[in-house]
């Protein structure tokens, strides 16, 4: 009979906290956000606002967390930058077949439904690609609820994680309001740290 090593049950802890993290902000991309969602994202970064973090986590939450959220202000502002609402002024949405493959509904959307197929997830997708940035942060935390340790550091490596900076690069050069700065920084944050964790699990 196998046990649960010190570090599985730390992994499985990390992966229960990062699961609700990813699924609120999945929603913050796919959807202007909402009363709720703000909360929601809020009360999770003041969570941990007193755990020991790095610097960029740490300071991403703290910006979460404080930021005015003025809902019009911020409904506009993701009609811009999360919309792509005018082609070639606008920052390009953030699907990965548009910053991998310079293209919507290109080779790489292909493989992200090949690899939520191999998971058996079902996301029922609504109006979007299914490689948009908000479904793949929900995947992600399908996989965390799950303890799919390989198929996390599989999908952050070689989809969101290799992707999703450079739309966020894009994105900050337009000097969105604190509240999505930090949702961004505290997006990327947390998936190097994830990926990270796991890697250093395997060593």
């Amino acid at each position: 009979m196998s046990t649960m090593t010190d570090t599985d049950a730390e992994l499985t802890e990390i992966g229960s906290l990062l699961a609700p993290a990813y699924r609120v902000l999945g929603q913050l991309y796919l959807e202007p956000p909402e009363e709720r969602t703000v909360t929601a994202i809020q009360q999770w970064c003041e969570l941990f606002a007193d755990e020991s973090l790095p610097p960029e986590l740490e300071e991403a939450a703290e910006t979460v967390s404080t930021a005015e959220t003025d809902p019009d202000h911020l409904r506009s502002v993701f009609t811009r930058l999360l919309q792509g609402v005018s082609y070639g002024e606008s920052t390009p949405p953030p699907y990965e077949s548009m910053y991998v493959d310079e293209m919507l509904n290109g080779p790489s959307t292909t493989e992200v439904e090949a690899f939520y197929f191999e998971m058996g997830v079902d996301l029922a997708v609504e109006d979007e690609l299914i490689d948009h940035a908000g479904y793949e942060l929900s995947f992600l935390a399908e996989l965390c609820e799950r303890g799919a340790r390989d198929a996390q550091l599989g999908f952050i490596r070689t989809h969101i994680g290799a992707w999703l900076p450079e739309f966020h690069e894009a994105a900050l050069d337009e000097e969105p309001p604190a509240f999505y700065r930090g949702v961004f920084t505290l997006t990327e944050s947390l998936l190097e740290l994830h990926a990270e964790t796991l890697e250093e699990s395997n060593e």
